[in-house]
């Protein structure tokens, strides 16, 4: 009877721990996938630069800081700390070359449409972005966008900047 009840009991309070894993907001939405393998790749570029644990809390600073919009889904110490850091990288970015930009133009909208990110917000991030070389806008908008679920307001915000021929010569430069 006693081992029964050491035995449930255990079995509760795993089934309660992994609940909260899983209501944490690193783990909560589909999307999240996209931005761990972002990461991980981030992580072995920045090895060379930095030490493995720099590199690794200086990835994901960067990682949460293109995935979640310039917003702080959840709080964490260690990328507080790195932030700073993180934001001296992000400005060559595009020189690693993590992640093709249409491809990571793709999943920032998927995540918008996840987070319900509001379009102003979403347009302002990825204007940003685009200033560092990261994504697409204008007539570069990768036209698969459109077709995404619940894409298309956030479509709407990529294709509306005006670029001139110039902008877009020296963001194809930049980005072969």
């Amino acid at each position: 009877m006693g081992e029964a009840l050491l035995i449930s009991g255990a079995l509760i309070f795993g089934g309660m721990i992994s609940g909260l894993v899983k209501s944490h907001p690193f783990y909560r939405h589909q999307s999240q996938k996209f931005k761990e393998v972002y990461q991980a790749k981030l992580w072995q570029n920045l090895q060379s630069q930095y030490s493995k644990n720099e590199a690794y809390w200086i990835s994901r600073a960067i990682t949460d800081y293109i995935y979640d919009f310039n917003r702080r889904l959840y709080e964490d110490v260690h990328i507080e700390r790195y932030m700073s850091r993180a934001m001296k990288e992000k400005n060559d970015l595009y020189k690693l070359q993590i992640e093709s930009p249409n491809v990571l133009c793709e999943e920032l909208v998927i995540r918008a449409v996840e987070l319900r990110v509001p379009p102003m917000l979403f347009f302002t991030h990825l204007k940003e972005l685009h200033e560092n070389y990261l994504v697409p806008m204008g007539k570069l908008t990768p036209a698969s966008i459109e077709g995404l679920p619940g894409a298309s307001v956030y479509y709407l915000e990529l294709t509306k900047l005006p670029l001139s021929t110039k902008q877009m010569t020296r963001y194809l430069d930049m980005i072969n």
